[in-house]
């Protein structure tokens, strides 16, 4: 099984990369970008916002579609159009078009990451799932890493570079796709099984509740300081795309070395819930530091304050819910991620918006809301206690 299941393994880890630095590729230029095709905060807020409105209705729908055609012909859909909607961002001429386009990448790209989750399920079996998945998800950390780096670089010479360079990545791997991913579902699955847990009011009662709004407002600030960063570090300390690369470089860097490496050893001494409120104390100081940050130094180590602070409480959080779920952890998780998306639709429309009123809004606004969490539900968060079962081991 191992074997055989090493090249697809290889060009999944590829895809992924790719399509995590395509991501990443475009946050150092797109707030210079708007800029340039006449748009303001506002309109780069509706267009960050665009990509993530399309994952969240698309996601599950390539999903089930993948169940009943075939993971191969999804993903080879999802790849191409992806690398396609590349080259269609670096001939946008006006905002219109570009928000257009940003919403037809998030559309393409959600064919992707299910679509891969739901292959390596076919192609292996227990602890060999979980190391696959756990390359996938290193897969996208590094692309994060390499993404923003790679966008800050090429964006020094030309705003729509990056665009097609990103392009031109994820069709180079198209033949590697086409060629190496044979089909592993066996028959169609007639009935997909479940749809995605709707949030209701309903909602309010779950006991994992304070848990879904930590991730809310936690994606919520990031997608706030995603949005508005490149422009606020502009403002105070003349940072261009190459600058802006570099910081998000160093960020991710850190935050790979943590979710793949400290992580584990960080729970088995502290537990999760106590990581939880530490990562959000980090994250709601870090958007304070870097507003207050005057040199370029200060900059790039507050912001590293805050990305650590998000490491620490994303993976803590989603442990938490796995383990204290009490209606299934596949309906908990599940709404877990929808607020989390919620926040990622929600975050870049009113950082933008915040923005556009006063440049600090976004950070303060973030860092009260994460502040009123802690006051809010950091009792309930510290009930979730594991430590005494990680002692024993």
């Amino acid at each position: 099984m191992k074997n055989k299941a090493s090249k697809p393994m290889l060009i999944l880890f590829l895809i992924q990369f790719l399509v995590m630095v395509g991501f990443g590729i475009v946050i150092p230029i797109l707030p210079f970008l708007v800029q340039k095709l006449g748009g303001g905060a506002i309109s780069l807020g509706v267009f960050m916002a665009a990509y993530s409105i399309m994952q969240f209705f698309f996601a599950p729908v390539w999903g089930r579609l993948s169940d009943r055609i075939g993971r191969r012909p999804v993903l080879l859909i999802g790849l191409s159009g992806y690398g396609l909607t590349f080259f269609l961002f670096g001939l946008a001429g006006n905002m219109y078009a570009l928000i257009f386009i940003r919403a037809l990448s998030g559309m393409v790209s959600s064919a992707t990451l299910p679509t891969a989750m739901a292959y390596l399920a076919d192609i292996t079996e227990g602890a060999e799932r979980s190391r696959s998945m756990g390359m996938v998800g290193a897969a996208m950390g590094l692309g994060m890493v390499f993404g923003p780096a790679l966008g800050g670089w090429l964006g020094h010479y030309s705003f729509v570079t990056p665009f097609f360079v990103a392009g031109g990545l994820a069709l180079l791997v198209l033949p590697f796709a086409w060629f190496f991913l044979p089909e592993t579902l066996r028959q169609p699955v007639v009935n997909p099984g479940r749809k995605r847990p709707e949030i209701t009011w309903a909602v309010v009662k779950d006991p994992m509740f304070v848990l879904f709004a930590f991730n809310f407002i936690m994606s919520f600030g990031v997608a706030m300081f995603e949005t508005t960063f490149a422009w606020l570090a502009a403002a105070k300390v003349n940072f261009g795309p190459r600058e802006i690369g570099i910081v998000f470089m160093v960020s991710g860097i850190a935050g790979v070395v943590i979710q793949g490496g400290l992580i584990g050893r960080l729970v088995k001494r502290f537990g999760d819930a106590r990581l939880v409120i530490a990562g959000t104390l980090l994250c709601a100081a870090g958007l304070l530091l870097i507003l207050w940050s005057g040199n370029p130094v200060s900059v790039i180590l507050s912001t590293l304050v805050f990305m650590i602070g998000s490491s620490l409480m994303g993976p803590t959080s989603s442990s938490l819910v796995s383990k204290y779920a009490k209606d299934g952890q596949g309906v908990s998780l599940g709404l877990f991620q929808s607020f989390g998306s919620l926040g990622r639709i929600f975050g870049p429309i009113a950082g933008g918006t915040l923005y556009g009123l006063m440049m600090g809004l976004p950070y303060v606004t973030g860092s009260v809301l994460m502040l009123l969490m802690l006051v809010l539900g950091g009792r309930r968060i510290s009930g979730y206690t594991v430590e005494p079962v990680m002692q024993e081991n």
